[in-house]
This record gives structure tokens, C-alpha cells and sequence, in this order.
């Protein structure tokens, strides 16, 4: 891609303008194509800058759009160039509309006003609350979805008090969702998981109703478990393993405290909503890829008979989300964040999620240079990454009981939606270790990338 777009951007190579990056940000399937998004980094003579790029797949037998020579300079509103090599139809990813209340909340002096007025309505201790100064940084922005912004609080010295935040965290949601999430931080926060001493989680402060943005105090964690994963297997499998042993086996017992914690938000979401979930994403995908039609089809129909004579568990305070990324490490302690899709699920779609991203995080911390582990090494790997996920339901199991033969048809479920996923979303580089993530649960051998 950056071949291409080095040879048909003018700007670029005529050498007026110098590409210093270029990263694939995201795709998804849209209007029966592919759409993607990239952000390229610039060198305009020393001046850097970023130029994001919406683009569209053209799929076989479409044809490629006629010459757009004389248009916009580009980086322009309007501007648009086909790359042949690639077959993307590019043009410049539009202004975020959805989020339109970002200026403000990035805004210090704005925020500040924002923030003491919410806080004092919404927050009962906080009515006397009084800012000097706040400071936004963004932490995670999803163009068009989400935005995280941690905001460090000042104020005035005479007028501080000790139950007063240092930091506030505010969440910025597209549409309803921030309503949604809010109820069930409300939830969860009046059930017993408040005062857990396994877990910790966020108490909610505020909401601003008309801007959909969720205001909540910080909670300890300085990186993730998913960064803590990467960085504990540079040492090798076994000290990887051993390393992560005590956060995991913790994890799995505040899993099954949240589970316990009879916090009620948020949908239903049932076994056969899942299993209809992966039948739309299958659907989806053939539309753009006939000939995978029919491929998921067996697998499909097998875990809707399979599941008749499996009694379903009861329904449960899920995250929907629990992955490595929304566990917090601070030393010995964690914190569960991120309960944007929380519902009244299965304890298995928990259970199952976590453990199919355990494994795969691990064996992609594992894989040096992108050079594939051979047999030996990858039957190592499996052996150990098993012990660690039964340290992990064996953390859960000290507050909560587990049906395994339900829990192994989650599993197939969610890694099934993966290897899905893995298409829908381009992300072709995960594809052979969720298979062979499936195949150990099915009890069967992987066909070979090459035979398939």
C-alpha cells in the first residue's frame, strides 16, 4: 500500500511531500464492501502532520473508477485517489460528527465548567466541589464511537477536601450508549462488588445527558493486563506463564464475583442470540465472499443441537467485553473497566471470551519476527497456556461453579465469531491461531493454511 500511494499521489511522488507512515487503523464490512481507514504521517519540509484516509475495497469483477487528475490538492476536502495495486478507492475521512461535543470537553477552560457543574449535580459528597484548573488528555479515541479523556484536577488550596478527586475519567459515546453504561456502573457500584477485596471498579460520578458523556473516578492501574502479557513472555514460556499465574487466577475470582454480584442493567443476551449474532457476521461475509458460502455452516448447526442437550446456565451481571485489555494491574491489586456492553448473559460468554484472548495474546507474544512456532514448540505452548486457563477457572471456582460441557460449547461459539471476525475485519494475521484455537477444542487436526 505504501508503494502505491507513494507512486500515485503526485504530492508524494514528485517529492513535494514525504510519507513517514503508514498504518492500516481498521476495517469493516459496509454496504456489501469493504470499508477501511488509515492514517498516514507526513513530512511537509520538517513539518509533521497526520491525514486520515477512509478507503473502499473494490472487489473482483468491479470496475476501477475512471482518472480523477485536476481534483483537490491532496489532504483536501474532496480529495480522493484509486490505488490499482491494492484496489482501494481512497478519499479523506470526514470530520468526526458523531462526537460533536469534543471541542468542549477537550477544551480546558470549557471542561473545567463542565466538570464542576456536573459533578456538584450529580456526585451527592461532591456539591461543595470547586475547580481551579483541569487538564484533558485523550487517551482513546475510536473515530465516530468512543472517546476516553482523563482530565487532572486542581483546586483551589483553601477550599480542598479530601474525598475531592485527583482525577476523573469522562467517556464520550455515540448515541444511547452512554445512558446504558451508565445505569449499570450504577448497578454494579450498590451491589456488594463495591467493596470487593479481590476486584476494584470504577464509582460513577456523572453523566451528561444531552452530550452522552459518562464521568467516573480513576481506578489504580498504570497498564493492562493485555501490555502485561506482552511483556512477561519476552522472558520465554515458562516465566511467562509463571509471571502471570497470580493476576489471572484473580481475575477469574473477580469475574465470578461480578458474576455473583446480581447488578441488573443492560439487554438479555442469550446463547441463541450469540449463536444468531454469528450466523448475521457469516451471512455478511459471504455477501462480499461467495465462495465462503456454506463454510460455517456444519459448525453452526452442530452447536444448535449439541446445545438441546446441554441446559443453559442461569442468566448472570456479564461484562460481555472481558478480555486481558479491560483488566487493570496495579502491583498485586487489579480493576475491571470498560462495562460499555454489560447484560444479563451466561457466565460462559465471559469465561469464554477471556480465555480465547488469553491464548491468543500469549501466542502472539510468543511469535518472534512473525516466524511461526514449529510443532514442538507450538504443542509447548498449547500444554502451558491450558495450565493457565484452568488457573484461571480454578479463581473462579473459589466463589462460583462452572458447567464445563456448557462452557465448551462457548468456547467453539466465541472462537468460531473470531475466526469470522478475522475475515470480516482483515485482520488475516490472527487467522491460523484461532483455528488451531478451535481445532483444540473440537478434538480435531487444522487443515493446513496452504490446503485451505
Amino acid at each position: 500500500m505504501r508503494s502505491d500511494l507513494e507512486r500515485c499521489i503526485p504530492e508524494l511522488s514528485s517529492g513535494s511531500l514525504t510519507l513517514a507512515g503508514c498504518k492500516f487503523k481498521r476495517a469493516h464490512i459496509e454496504d456489501g464492501s469493504w470499508t477501511t481507514l488509515h492514517r498516514l504521517k507526513i513530512d511537509d519540509h520538517g513539518e509533521r502532520r497526520e491525514v486520515d484516509l477512509r478507503g473502499r475495497l473494490l472487489l473482483p469483477g468491479e470496475d476501477e473508477p475512471a482518472s480523477r487528475e485536476g481534483g483537490p490538492a491532496f489532504g483536501a476536502e474532496g480529495w480522493q485517489c484509486y490505488l490499482p495495486g491494492v484496489r482501494l478507492d481512497l478519499g479523506v475521512q470526514p470530520a468526526d460528527q458523531a462526537l460533536d461535543a469534543l471541542p468542549v470537553l477537550t477544551d480546558a477552560g470549557q471542561s473545567r465548567t463542565l466538570l464542576e457543574r456536573s459533578l456538584r449535580e450529580c456526585a451527592t459528597d461532591l456539591t461543595d466541589l470547586q475547580l481551579a484548573k483541569v487538564t484533558p488528555a485523550v487517551m482513546r479515541y475510536r473515530e465516530g464511537r468512543r472517546c476516553t479523556i482523563r482530565y487532572d484536577l486542581e483546586y483551589p488550596p483553601e477550599h480542598r477536601r479530601a474525598n475531592w478527586p485527583a482525577s476523573v475519567v469522562a467517556k464520550v459515546y455515540e448515541g444511547a450508549e452512554g445512558h446504558v453504561t451508565y445505569d449499570a456502573m450504577r448497578a454494579l457500584w450498590a451491589s456488594p462488588l463495591r467493596t470487593s477485596s479481590t476486584v476494584t471498579i470504577a464509582e460513577p460520578l456523572a453523566i451528561f445527558p444531552d452530550i452522552n458523556v459518562v464521568v467516573q473516578r480513576v481506578v489504580p492501574g498504570e497498564h493492562s493486563l493485555k501490555e502485561h502479557i506482552k511483556t512477561v513472555f519476552a522472558e520465554g514460556l515458562s516465566a511467562g506463564v509463571a509471571a502471570l499465574s497470580g493476576p489471572v487466577r484473580k481475575a477469574g475470582r473477580g469475574l465470578a464475583e461480578l458474576h455473583a454480584s446480581k447488578a441488573v442493567a443492560g439487554p438479555v443476551v442469550t446463547w441463541n442470540t450469540q449463536l444468531e449474532a454469528l450466523r448475521h457476521a457469516t451471512d455478511e461475509l459471504t455477501a462480499v465472499v461467495p465462495d465462503l458460502t456454506g463454510a460455517m455452516q456444519p459448525l453452526v448447526a452442530s452447536l444448535e443441537t449439541l446445545a438441546l442437550d446441554v441446559p443453559a446456565g442461569p442468566l448472570v451481571a456479564t461484562h460481555r467485553s472481558f478480555r486481558p485489555a479491560q483488566i487493570l494491574l496495579d502491583h498485586d491489586d487489579i480493576a475491571f473497566i470498560d462495562f460499555d456492553g454489560f447484560c444479563q448473559s451466561e457466565a460462559g460468554l465471559d469465561l469464554a471470551l477471556f480465555r480465547t484472548t488469553l491464548c491468543d495474546l500469549a501466542l502472539r507474544a510468543l511469535t518472534k519476527d512473525d516466524v511461526p512456532l514449529d510443532a514442538g514448540e507450538r504443542r509447548a505452548c498449547e500444554v502451558e497456556l491450558d495450565e493457565l486457563c484452568a488457573t484461571f477457572l480454578a479463581g473462579y471456582e473459589e466463589v462460583a461453579e462452572i458447567s464445563r460441557p456448557r462452557l465448551a460449547l462457548w468456547d467453539v461459539l466465541t472462537s468460531a465469531k473470531d475466526i469470522v471476525d478475522c475475515w470480516r475485519k482483515v485482520k488475516f494475521e490472527h487467522l491460523e491461531r484461532r483455528m488451531e484455537f478451535l481445532h483444540r477444542r473440537l478434538g480435531t487436526e487444522p487443515v493446513t493454511p496452504h490446503a485451505a
